[in-house]
């Protein structure tokens, strides 16, 4: 029945959506690459509209328009006008049909973190919600997601996409940000600070470090990966860190 008076309001909805030039942005990460903290700047920003990490299963035209009505709906801006839709896709899973995503129209930001922080972060995060991962499942993760972004990409125009690092995010905000301005082609640059929201610590990073209103270094908790597995991962990050680069026409 929600689902059957949600479609009805979304076909209300549709004729009178504010501006259907605008774009759909999608944060094309991993778990725990720092897509929470990248929504919140953008969705600070007064041309974008973002409701943290909207789950949804992008199949069809009609799910894209949904995920859009919902994201509008749960940030109250229904009818404002925007220049992109924002969300983060950090899964396979939510794109079972990736053409979807993928159109002239459509931005794409390809973040990626480095192993050590990436893998630790998963762990102590399923620890702490009492659903433990073993190092294996959780490197087995990280690396078939990289090798997943890695191929995404060929499927996209390169100016239609734009590559972050996460470690660059943090030692240098300001050049990120202002680069990533230009290639959103945004009239007012994006800012470290951000208000924090009402998706904060729902709808994406759970952690405190998050309502801290701006990009800083944390001092995340490591735990000491096997050897064997650091090594695997750290060469998948390093191949897709090196191809990434090479591949953006966006390196300022």
């Amino acid at each position: 029945m929600k689902n059957f008076i949600k479609n009805i309001l979304i076909q209300i909805w549709k004729p009178f959506r504010p501006d259907k030039s605008q774009r759909f942005l999608f944060i094309m990460g991993h778990p725990r690459s720092g897509s929470s903290l990248l929504m919140h700047i953008l969705s600070d920003h007064n041309k974008i509209i973002g409701f943290g990490e909207y789950f949804i299963k992008y199949q069809n035209f009609e799910s894209l328009i949904k995920s859009e009505f919902d994201i509008r709906r749960k940030s109250r801006q229904l009818f404002k006008k925007c220049k992109y839709i924002v969300n983060q896709v950090n899964h396979r899973s939510v794109t079972p049909n990736r053409n979807i995503i993928i159109s002239n129209n459509n931005k794409h930001i390809i973040l990626i973190r480095n192993p050590q922080d990436t893998i630790s972060s998963i762990i102590n995060l399923s620890n702490h919600k009492n659903m433990p991962m073993s190092q294996e499942t959780v490197t087995r993760i990280y690396m078939d997601r990289l090798s997943y972004l890695i191929d995404f990409i060929s499927l996209l125009k390169p100016s239609n996409w734009f590559f972050i690092d996460y470690d660059e995010l943090i030692e240098k905000p300001d050049e990120v940000l202002n680069n990533l301005s230009v290639f959103l082609n945004l009239n007012n640059p994006l800012k470290k600070e951000y208000q924090l929201k009402k998706y904060t610590q729902k709808w994406g990073d759970p952690s405190s470090n998050i309502t801290k209103g701006t990009i800083f270094k944390t001092n995340s908790k490591a735990i000491t990966i096997h050897d064997d597995l650091l090594d695997n991962a750290s060469k998948a990050y390093k191949n897709a860190y090196h191809f990434f680069k090479e591949k953006s026409l966006n390196n300022f």
